[in-house]
């Protein structure tokens, strides 16, 4: 398991969402983050068509994924998240999403996102990181919503390819009533 990976672990390593003094900008057209690009529309395309394994297996062991509430940035050990799991609890949430009996999800969202403004720093050969800006929109039992926010990957490189090893999602209307959030963000 990787050193931010481990931290990620823990729950107090929100650091992982923070480029390093030293990081380097890849610029949008190169090779390099046309892959990164590509790896964010297939991970789009793995929650909008509820494939919950092949998403699970994106991740790092020990990864995080982070959900926010009320604000960017607070101490996730002192305030209220959305969600706020590693890789083992998100195994468990997955569980309960392929369950038959989740009525939250009987009929499945139809779901579709649109991602934008991508930018990408590196630090060292295989320290990513990603952010993003999306549109999400949900359509299920008659009735619509659309999700505003902004990702945050911190992505590892190794030789099968990219792996997430925390994932932090702000949503521009954490601070306000809204619906259980019974997909994946």
């Amino acid at each position: 398991m990787s050193t931010a990976a481990a931290a990620a672990a823990d729950f107090g390593d929100t650091s992982l969402f923070t480029a390093s003094k030293d990081s380097q900008a890849i610029m949008p057209g190169s090779e390099f983050f046309g892959e990164i690009e590509a790896f964010l529309y297939f991970e789009a395309e793995l929650m909008d068509s509820h494939a919950y394994d092949s998403w699970h297996a994106l991740w790092e062991p020990g990864g995080l994924y982070w959900v926010p509430c009320n604000h960017a940035d607070l101490d996730p050990n002192q305030s209220v998240s959305i969600i706020y799991e590693h890789t083992d609890q998100l195994g468990d949430r997955i569980f309960r999403l392929k369950d038959k009996r989740m009525h939250s999800q009987s009929p499945k969202s139809r779901l579709i996102r649109i991602i934008s403004n991508i930018s990408v720093t590196t630090s060292g050969a295989s320290d990513i990181l990603v952010f993003s800006n999306f549109i999400l929109g949900e359509a299920r039992a008659g009735q619509q919503q659309s999700l505003f926010g902004r990702a945050t990957h911190r992505l590892k490189q190794g030789p099968d390819g990219f792996k997430i090893a925390g994932k932090k999602v702000y949503l521009i209307n954490n601070d306000a009533p809204m619906r259980n959030v019974t997909f994946l963000l």
